[in-house]
Protein backbone atom coordinates (compact mmCIF):
# COMPACT_ATOMS: atom_id res chain seq x y z
CA UNK A 1 0.00 0.00 0.00
CA UNK A 2 1.14 3.31 -0.73
CA UNK A 3 0.15 7.07 -0.35
CA UNK A 4 0.75 9.38 -2.93
CA UNK A 5 0.75 13.12 -2.19
CA UNK A 6 -0.70 15.91 -4.81
CA UNK A 7 1.13 19.63 -4.80
CA UNK A 8 2.10 21.75 -7.48
CA UNK A 9 6.27 22.01 -8.92
CA UNK A 10 6.34 24.33 -11.97
CA UNK A 11 3.10 25.45 -12.03
CA UNK A 12 1.77 22.27 -12.39
CA UNK A 13 0.07 19.22 -10.29
CA UNK A 14 2.19 16.37 -9.51
CA UNK A 15 2.99 13.75 -7.31
CA UNK A 16 5.77 15.49 -4.69
CA UNK A 17 5.75 12.64 -2.65
CA UNK A 18 5.01 9.15 -2.26
CA UNK A 19 5.04 7.17 1.09
CA UNK A 20 5.11 3.31 1.39
CA UNK A 21 2.67 2.32 4.16
CA UNK A 22 4.06 -1.53 4.24
CA UNK A 23 3.31 -3.25 7.74
CA UNK A 24 5.41 -5.89 9.21
CA UNK A 25 6.24 -7.82 12.47
CA UNK A 26 4.14 -8.36 15.34
CA UNK A 27 3.30 -4.75 16.20
CA UNK A 28 1.20 -1.76 14.95
CA UNK A 29 2.77 0.22 12.56
CA UNK A 30 2.06 3.82 12.27
CA UNK A 31 2.32 5.91 9.10
CA UNK A 32 1.64 9.66 9.65
CA UNK A 33 0.40 10.15 5.90
CA UNK A 34 -0.82 13.93 6.46
CA UNK A 35 -1.15 16.71 8.83
CA UNK A 36 -3.06 19.98 8.67
CA UNK A 37 -1.81 22.05 11.50
CA UNK A 38 -4.85 25.36 11.55
CA UNK A 39 -8.14 24.90 10.47
CA UNK A 40 -8.82 25.76 8.05
CA UNK A 41 -6.07 24.81 6.17
CA UNK A 42 -4.04 27.27 3.43
CA UNK A 43 -6.60 28.42 0.26
CA UNK A 44 -5.11 26.11 -3.10
CA UNK A 45 -2.75 26.91 -5.11
CA UNK A 46 -4.19 28.61 -8.61
CA UNK A 47 -5.53 26.28 -10.98
CA UNK A 48 -5.71 26.11 -14.60
CA UNK A 49 -8.12 23.51 -14.63
CA UNK A 50 -12.05 23.77 -14.39
CA UNK A 51 -13.51 24.87 -10.53
CA UNK A 52 -15.72 22.57 -9.41
CA UNK A 53 -17.20 24.13 -6.46
CA UNK A 54 -18.23 21.47 -3.71
CA UNK A 55 -20.05 23.39 -1.25
CA UNK A 56 -17.96 23.00 1.70
CA UNK A 57 -17.46 26.13 3.77
CA UNK A 58 -13.89 26.82 5.05
CA UNK A 59 -12.50 24.24 8.19
CA UNK A 60 -15.82 22.11 7.08
CA UNK A 61 -15.09 18.60 6.80
CA UNK A 62 -17.30 16.07 4.40
CA UNK A 63 -16.62 11.95 4.62
CA UNK A 64 -18.30 10.39 2.06
CA UNK A 65 -17.95 6.57 0.11
CA UNK A 66 -18.56 6.79 -3.44
CA UNK A 67 -19.23 3.56 -5.66
CA UNK A 68 -18.26 4.22 -9.34
CA UNK A 69 -19.10 2.12 -12.00
CA UNK A 70 -16.91 0.27 -14.54
CA UNK A 71 -14.69 2.55 -16.84
CA UNK A 72 -16.50 5.80 -15.15
CA UNK A 73 -14.33 9.34 -15.65
CA UNK A 74 -14.82 13.08 -14.81
CA UNK A 75 -15.22 15.08 -17.79
CA UNK A 76 -12.31 17.82 -17.09
CA UNK A 77 -9.54 18.68 -15.11
CA UNK A 78 -10.71 20.44 -12.61
CA UNK A 79 -9.68 21.91 -8.85
CA UNK A 80 -11.47 22.52 -5.70
CA UNK A 81 -11.45 24.49 -2.33
CA UNK A 82 -10.30 22.07 -0.60
CA UNK A 83 -8.29 19.26 0.58
CA UNK A 84 -9.11 15.59 -0.28
CA UNK A 85 -7.93 12.74 1.76
CA UNK A 86 -9.24 9.23 -0.55
CA UNK A 87 -8.70 5.82 0.40
CA UNK A 88 -9.73 3.12 -2.93
CA UNK A 89 -10.96 0.28 -0.73
CA UNK A 90 -12.18 -1.42 -3.88
CA UNK A 91 -11.08 -1.88 -7.36
CA UNK A 92 -8.28 0.84 -9.02
CA UNK A 93 -8.69 4.18 -10.28
CA UNK A 94 -6.32 6.74 -11.99
CA UNK A 95 -5.71 9.98 -10.32
CA UNK A 96 -4.72 12.10 -13.19
CA UNK A 97 -2.61 15.20 -12.84
CA UNK A 98 -0.47 17.37 -15.11
CA UNK A 99 2.18 15.41 -14.89
CA UNK A 100 0.42 11.89 -16.02
CA UNK A 101 -2.17 8.93 -14.50
CA UNK A 102 -1.13 7.73 -11.59
CA UNK A 103 -2.95 4.42 -10.61
CA UNK A 104 -4.71 3.70 -6.96
CA UNK A 105 -5.58 0.24 -6.18
CA UNK A 106 -7.54 -1.48 -3.12
CA UNK A 107 -5.34 -0.09 -0.01
CA UNK A 108 -3.59 2.89 -2.06
CA UNK A 109 -4.91 6.46 -0.78
CA UNK A 110 -4.39 9.78 -2.23
CA UNK A 111 -4.26 13.40 -0.79
CA UNK A 112 -5.05 16.31 -3.42
CA UNK A 113 -4.79 19.39 -1.92
CA UNK A 114 -7.09 21.39 -4.42
CA UNK A 115 -4.68 20.58 -7.47
CA UNK A 116 -6.07 20.29 -11.32
CA UNK A 117 -6.84 16.64 -11.30
CA UNK A 118 -9.30 14.07 -12.71
CA UNK A 119 -9.89 10.76 -12.40
CA UNK A 120 -11.46 7.43 -14.33
CA UNK A 121 -11.74 4.21 -12.93
CA UNK A 122 -10.90 1.23 -13.89
CA UNK A 123 -12.56 -1.55 -15.87
CA UNK A 124 -14.19 -3.17 -12.11
CA UNK A 125 -15.40 0.06 -11.26
CA UNK A 126 -14.15 1.28 -7.86
CA UNK A 127 -15.24 2.33 -3.93
CA UNK A 128 -13.45 5.40 -2.50
CA UNK A 129 -13.93 6.91 0.71
CA UNK A 130 -12.94 10.93 0.54
CA UNK A 131 -12.35 13.17 3.77
CA UNK A 132 -12.85 16.55 2.59
CA UNK A 133 -11.74 19.49 4.36
CA UNK A 134 -12.86 23.03 3.10
CA UNK A 135 -10.37 25.57 2.37
CA UNK A 136 -10.56 28.96 1.94
CA UNK A 137 -12.01 30.65 -0.87
CA UNK A 138 -9.24 31.36 -3.68
CA UNK A 139 -10.39 34.52 -5.73
CA UNK A 140 -8.30 34.21 -8.90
Amino acid sequence: MRCLIAGVKDGQSCIIETISCDGGGPDAVIHELFEIATLPPQARPAGLGAFLDLGLPAGGLRWRLINFPPNWEYPTMHHTDSVDCNTVIRGQTDLILADGAHTLVAGDCAVVPGVDHTWKVGPEGCTVVYTLIGTPRRLI
